[in-house]
C-alpha cells in the first residue's frame, strides 16, 4: 500500500500543509520539524510524486549546470577543477529535498545556441553557469527570468536574474609572485592558457603588480590549449631563456612545467622556483610537491549552490557578487 503525505503527517505528529511545506522547500517551519517530517519519510518509505508537484507548483526542482567544454574537449577528464567544483554543489544538493542537477556540456561555442531550447524544455528553476561566455548568449540566458549564478564570470554588463561567485583572483597572482620575490627570484616568468581570458587578466594584474613593485622585469607566455602540454612547452621556452621561476595560471599548466623541467634536469625548488594556482590534490601528490594558491575550489562550488538555493527559496535577492578569499600553500617548488 502506497504510503500518502497524511501518513507522513501523523507520524511526524504534524499537519498535511507542513508535510508539503516540507517537501516543496518552503521556509515555514523549525529546523526540529523539518528533521521529524523527514524521519518519519524515511521510516515510512515516503517517496514524493516529483512529476505530479511540477505540474502543480510549475517547479521542476531541477537545476541546470552549464560546463563549457569548447575550453578543454575533454573537461572533465584534463580539468580537475570542474570535478571539484561539482563535488562541491553535489555535496550541498545530497541534503536538499529532492532536487535535482542536469549537465549540459557545451562541446563548443556554436552549441550554446541550443543551451536555450534545453532550458526550456527541461523547465529547469535555476542555472550555475561556469566559465565565460559572450554577450549575446548572457542576454539570451537573463531573458529566461530564472535566476542564474555564475561562477568565474567577469561580465561587466548588468543582468537582472545573475549572480557572481568568483575568488580574489587579482590577489592570488599577487601573493604568489611575492612569495617567488621574497625567496630571492629575479627573472620571474608569468605562464598562462588564454592570458586574454578576463579571469586570467586579473591574475596577470596581481602579478604585474608583484613585478612592479620590486623593480623587476615583466614578462609572459601564452599558449592555447591543453594546460599540462602547454606548460611542457613552457619548460622548454624557460630554460632556453634563462628563467629562474615561473608563477602559473593554474595548476595542470604547472605541474607540466615541472614534468618538463625534470625531463631537462632542472631541480625545481632549488634551481628553479615554481608556484602554480588552484590548489587541486595534484599538487600534494608530485614530487617535488607544488606550492601554490589555494582558490577553495570545492568551497566556490558549495557558495553557487547556496547562493542559488537561497534565491530560489525567497531566503536571498539576485545580484550579488561573492569573492572568495584565496591563500598561499608553501611547498616544495618554491
Amino acid at each position: 500500500m502506497r504510503v500518502t503525505v497524511i501518513d507522513v503527517a501523523k507520524e511526524a505528529g504534524v499537519s498535511r500543509t507542513t508535510v508539503s511545506n516540507v517537501f516543496s522547500g518552503k521556509d515555514k517551519c523549525t529546523e526540529d520539524t523539518r528533521t521529524a517530517v523527514l524521519a518519519a519519510a524515511k521510516k515510512l518509505g515516503y517517496k514524493p510524486n516529483l512529476a505530479a508537484r511540477s505540474l502543480i507548483t510549475n517547479q521542476s526542482r531541477l537545476i541546470g549546470m552549464i560546463l563549457p567544454s569548447y575550453v578543454d574537449t575533454n573537461t572533465l577528464t584534463n580539468s580537475p577543477f570542474y570535478n571539484i567544483i561539482m563535488d562541491g554543489v553535489y555535496s550541498v544538493l545530497r541534503d536538499e529535498a529532492y532536487y535535482d542537477l542536469l549537465i549540459f556540456s557545451v562541446p563548443y561555442r556554436e552549441k550554446l545556441l541550443q543551451v536555450s531550447d534545453w532550458i526550456e524544455a527541461r523547465n529547469v528553476d535555476g542555472i550555475l553557469a561556469l566559465g565565460e561566455y559572450d554577450q549575446n548568449f548572457l542576454k539570451d540566458l537573463n531573458s529566461k527570468g530564472i535566476p542564474v549564478v555564475l561562477i568565474d564570470n567577469y561580465s561587466r554588463s548588468y543582468y537582472a536574474n545573475f549572480s557572481y561567485v568568483t575568488s580574489d583572483d587579482e590577489a592570488g597572482g599577487y601573493i604568489a609572485t611575492e612569495h617567488l620575490i621574497s625567496k630571492g627570484y629575479k627573472k620571474i616568468a608569468l605562464c598562462g592558457v588564454e592570458l586574454t581570458s578576463p579571469l586570467m587578466q586579473r591574475r596577470h594584474e596581481g602579478y604585474r603588480r608583484a613585478i612592479k613593485e620590486a623593480g623587476l622585469k615583466e614578462a609572459a607566455f601564452d599558449k592555447l590549449g591543453s594546460p599540462f602540454e602547454a606548460g611542457l612547452q613552457f619548460a622548454d621556452q624557460l630554460v632556453a631563456q634563462g628563467y629562474e621561476a615561473a608563477f602559473c595560471t593554474e595548476d595542470m599548466a604547472a605541474i607540466g612545467i615541472l614534468q618538463g623541467m625534470l625531463k631537462k634536469g632542472v631541480r625545481v625548488g632549488q634551481e628553479f622556483g615554481l608556484v602554480g594556482f588552484d590548489n587541486i590534490h595534484f599538487g600534494k601528490q608530485v614530487y617535488p610537491s607544488l606550492t601554490t594558491v589555494d582558490q577553495n575550489i570545492y568551497e566556490k562550488g558549495e557558495t553557487a549552490i547556496n547562493t542559488l538555493l537561497k534565491i530560489l527559496k525567497k531566503e536571498s535577492s539576485l545580484g550579488s557578487r561573492l569573492i572568495l578569499p584565496v591563500s598561499l600553500v608553501a611547498r616544495e617548488t618554491a
